[in-house]
């Protein structure tokens, strides 16, 4: 996986991702996984308003212990505070910018893409243009092309001859 691809799947920009795994002294590895936990930790980090180290925690810890197909809750000590994440919401965007990533970041191949077009023949019977004529055409020799076209412009002039007064 790419930088680009993970700044995409976690929903942030590259730089922003950079920064985010230096300030965690997290190694670049750009896998799934760590994108995933980052994704959720950003989650937290936007939503609730956890700075990022404890976010990036408790991203571990929900990672560990949560149903991914359930609400996982935790409170506060006195009970005061509860915080609620929807994960099957969370996973989901995740899951569609993971696959946005892998599509639209896909590895470029080398060289020059191949014609896809087909030579203008081919285009032009997909059309729906007749062209057997031109195919007799093409099958003859030079040579007889050039008496076929000597033959039909002395019969245009004697046809334009005809038409004077």
């Amino acid at each position: 996986m790419t930088l680009g691809q993970f700044a995409v799947a976690v929903g942030a920009s590259p730089r922003w991702v950079l920064n985010a795994l230096t300030r965690l002294r997290v190694p670049r590895r750009y896998d799934e996984p760590l994108a995933r936990r980052l994704a959720l930790a950003k989650a937290l980090h936007d939503s609730a308003a956890f700075s990022l180290p404890p976010a990036w925690e408790k991203a571990g810890r929900i990672l560990a212990e949560a149903d991914y197909f359930k609400d996982w809750a935790t409170e506060s000590d006195d009970g005061s505070v509860t915080l609620v994440v929807h994960l099957p919401r969370i996973f989901t965007n995740y899951q569609a910018r993971l696959a946005l990533s892998r599509t639209h970041f896909a590895p470029k191949r080398r060289g020059r893409a191949p014609s896809r077009r087909g030579s203008a023949i081919e285009r032009a019977r997909a059309y729906g243009i007749d062209v057997t004529l031109l195919d007799t055409q093409l099958a003859q020799a030079p040579a007889q092309r050039v008496r076929e076209m000597d033959a039909n412009n002395q019969a245009l002039g004697e046809l334009r001859k005809s038409l004077r007064p």
